[in-house]
Parts: structure tokens; sequence; C-alpha cells
């Protein structure tokens, strides 16, 4: 009995995939279910807006970890995007080809979520005094369909929805379906972003949900074939896109 030795490629490759992977084509339907769910939850979390802001300022943590917080914001932010696709485009060449969906991923999110806040005129956590505010007072909405605010953007009062959220959205989503060993790390770091957002009284919560959801919708958009997917499909080779055959090494046996 002889057998093959595998391939020198299997000892040294970028990891591409495994058993445990996820797979792009059953993100769809549940994206869509998440995207509903978290747009209804915005108007939910609009009551708990002051009391969570509230709480949050009432509540000091520790210096390690109030920076390492705010130091999260690089990875919602366009600048950490760029870092992240240059960190992929060196250090693991072979995802090159989902470089342009990754980046339409987070940035698409973060235009989405800005045209929309220019519909929207809602002013920030840090306009109010949280200490005597009402609970109602984040019930402060005002729509500008007409857009005759739009020349003078004033950004304390264009709270809704997060960007930042929204940019970190796509990313992780897009970074969950390249990395799918990272996914936790992934998710973490969305989660703090998110959190970084309610610490800095830039955002209500309510905002991030809007954010939330304007990001898992786009991801929709740009994994479903019957929209920027099959653009995206096209770009990516066979093998080398958010779509890859499992790579399996199998020895041959003689007779």
């Amino acid at each position: 009995m002889t057998t093959e030795p595998l391939r020198p490629q299997a000892d040294l490759r970028i990891y591409d995939g495994s058993p445990d992977r996820i797979e792009r084509g059953r993100l769809r339907v549940p994206l869509l279910l998440a995207t509903l769910l978290t747009a209804a939850l915005v108007p939910v979390s609009t009551l708990f807006d002051v009391s969570v802001s509230r709480w949050l300022g009432g509540r000091p943590m520790p210096g390690d970890l109030s920076k390492t917080i705010e130091l999260t914001e690089v990875y919602a932010h366009g600048i950490g995007v760029i870092i992240t696709l240059m960190l992929i485009l060196y250090l693991a060449p072979r995802k090159r080809w989902c470089i342009p969906r990754l980046a339409t991923l987070a940035f698409g999110s973060g235009a989405v979520a800005m045209i929309v806040k220019m519909f929207v005129l809602r002013g920030r956590p840090n306009r109010l005094n949280l200490n005597t505010a009402p609970y109602d007072a984040a019930w402060q909405w005002s729509f500008d369909w007409t857009l005759d605010h739009v020349a003078i953007f004033d950004s304390s009062m264009r709270s809704f929805p997060s960007g930042h959220t929204a940019i970190a959205t796509g990313l992780t989503i897009g970074l969950c379906l390249l990395f799918p060993r990272g996914r936790i790390m992934f998710a973490l770091l969305l989660g703090l972003s998110m959190t970084e957002r309610m610490t800095s009284y830039a955002h209500f919560a309510s905002d991030l949900m809007g954010g939330l959801a304007i990001g898992l919708f786009w991801t929709y958009i740009c994994l479903s074939p019957r929209f920027l997917g099959a653009l995206f499909d096209h770009i990516e080779p066979q093998g080398h896109g958010f779509e890859r055959q499992k790579e399996a090494y199998i020895r041959n046996r003689a007779a």
C-alpha cells in the first residue's frame, strides 16, 4: 500500500474554509429576518434611550476597559476599514478578489446610513441633560422630506441612524464569511464599537438599532444574486470568493 503525500500548500496555506465555515447562501433569509427585527426594535428601544444613556453615564468603568472601548471606534470608522482591507491584501493575498465586495459592504452601509441621516433630524444624547431629561425626551424626531436643512448639515442633529454601526455591521459580516474562525472576535469588536457610540453619548440605543438594520439590509443586497451579489460573483473567481468550494486533501490508496 502506498500513499501520496499531502500537497505542500496544505501546511502553509492561509485558512480557506473548514466544515464549520459560514455558507453565504444560507445567510440571505436570516439577514432579511434580522433586518426586520432590528428595524422593529427602533421604536421599542426609543422608550429606554434616556434610561440607558443615563445608566451608562452613572456607571464609571475601569480605565483599561474604558480605553479599550474607546479605541474600538476605529473598527467602525472608514480609516479602520481601509486598514483592514490593506491587511487582507498583504497578509491574505488569496482573498484579494473579495476586497471589492468587502469594501462595498462596509462603505455602502455607511453611505446608505448617511442618506437616511439627510432626511431625519434628531438630537444626539450629548445635547440633553440626562440627569433631568424625561424618558420621552428621545422622541423628539422631525423629518426633512424636502431637504431644506441639508445645506446647513448640523451633525449634532443627525443622530439617527448610527453610521459607525452600519459600517461595522457590513464589515463584520464580510469578515465572518472570509475568516470563519475569527467570527467571535469580529462580533466582539462590533459589540464594543456599538457600546463606544453610547458611552461617548454620540448615539442613543435606537440609533444603533437603525444602523444595525441598515447594515444587515445592505449586506443582503451585496450577497443576494438578485442584486449586487451577481456582480461580485463574476468578479470573484470560483474558489477565491465568498462562496468557496471545500478543499479536501485525499490520500490515494493502492489496490
